[in-house]
């Protein structure tokens, strides 16, 4: 793809770019003759290169850095890089057979994310630019993979912001509208077609894991956004009494459908887990599971995903055993770590009840956190002993 101009940044601005931070904000650059969307040439103040990357007018990242080598950006680039994904992830994920194998801007891809479920991807595209290269990396991300085929699912807000609209469809080969995918020795039955995000949260292995590790028979589990039933259904198998719960009808018949492939016995109820909580007679429980959506996208939704938190943690507490855990899930990088222990802290001194950190867990490796970019560190879930 022939570059079509140049990028300037400021003055001092260079730093975060050669430390491998791979965003230029509005307002920390100015363009020569660069379409929106369109690959550049990122150059510092004096007009020495610095990075290969895509622009956008648009969005509140100007420019997002593809490379700061001085390469062509071709398909045999994308193709090396996605061998490059692969080959970080070697090793590390076992048990299951889905996993995520580009992680966006921690993987050298801004803009694209890749989950793997067997035999099939899902692919969502979140920036102009890498939009405009799908003609490139397409190719080069089904040769490197050997996958039977790639769905998209890019309907994210954040779209609007770049200039595009929602995108789902078949991407390449054949993509069935329903997988199963394993893990742990559960089977899980994955809606590509239909699902929230890509059909699965597959960045919560390491949580699943661990509440499956802590869970004893006979306890009693409250799973607040339990989606399709993952965190329900490992409760269950280590012997506790699960209910689920979710405000979409389509997940909570998948979670049902689940706990009967698995052989397992849960409850499954559509309803709104925040309005659920202030009327829940089936309580007190040992363990509550709280996994809220994103909500805050951007720093002008902190508030939001702040009193939401609050909320759900005010609301759980009255329905805890004594001596009992909530696992509270925070999914946006917008609020982190140290805040959202805070917010629940108040939460607490607002009930009047004392609270103990005993731990927090965060995406699995297959979502790799990029030190330089804190970002990509995204999901953090505090694990509180009331």
């Amino acid at each position: 793809m022939t570059a079509t101009g140049v990028v300037h940044l400021k003055k001092g601005k260079e730093r975060k770019v050669r430390n491998f931070y791979p965003w230029i904000q509005r307002g920390e650059c100015r363009a020569e003759g660069v379409e929106d969307g369109a690959l550049a040439q990122l150059v510092d103040h004096e007009g020495k290169f610095l990075a290969w990357g895509h622009y956008n007018a648009k969005s509140r990242f100007h420019f997002r850095v593809l490379s700061t080598a001085n390469e062509p950006i071709d398909e045999a680039f994308f193709h090396r890089r996605f061998r490059e994904a692969l080959a970080r992830r070697e090793g590390l994920i076992e048990g299951t057979d889905s996993l995520r194998i580009v992680h966006g801007e921690a993987d050298g891809l801004p803009g694209l994310i890749v989950d793997r479920y067997d035999r099939w991807l899902v692919v969502q595209v979140r920036s102009l630019g890498m939009e405009g290269m799908k003609a490139l990396w397409l190719p080069a991300l089904m040769a490197a993979t050997g996958a039977e085929g790639a769905y998209e699912r890019s309907e994210m807000a954040g779209r609007e912001e770049e200039g595009l609209g929602p995108q789902a469809g078949l991407l390449a080969g054949a993509v069935p509208p329903e997988v199963t995918m394993h893990e742990d020795g559960l089977k899980f039955l994955v809606p590509l077609h239909t699902g929230l995000k890509t059909g699965f949260y597959l960045d919560q292995r390491n949580t699943r894991r661990a509440l499956a590790a802590r869970i004893r028979p006979g306890q009693k589990v409250f799973d607040g956004f339990c989606y399709t039933g993952s965190f329900a259904l490992h409760a269950a198998r280590a012997g506790a009494t699960v209910y689920g719960i979710d405000i979409n009808r389509d997940a909570i018949e998948v979670a049902r459908r689940n706990a009967a492939v698995n052989g397992l016995e849960a409850v499954f109820v559509e309803a709104n887990a925040f309005e659920y909580l202030t009327t829940d007679a089936l309580g007190p429980y040992d363990w509550i599971v709280l996994d809220p959506p994103a909500i805050a996208k951007t720093e002008s939704k902190r508030d939001s995903l702040k009193w939401a938190i609050w909320r759900l943690v005010h609301e759980a507490l009255p329905l805890l055993k004594p001596g009992g855990r909530i696992v509270v899930c925070n999914c946006s990088y917008q609020l982190n770590l140290n805040e959202t222990i805070e917010v629940c802290r108040l939460a607490a001194s607002d009930r009047a009840r004392p609270i103990y950190l005993e731990g927090v867990t965060l995406q699995d490796l297959d979502h790799p956190a990029l030190a330089q970019f804190p970002e990509s560190l995204y999901l953090k879930c505090v694990w509180l002993r009331g």
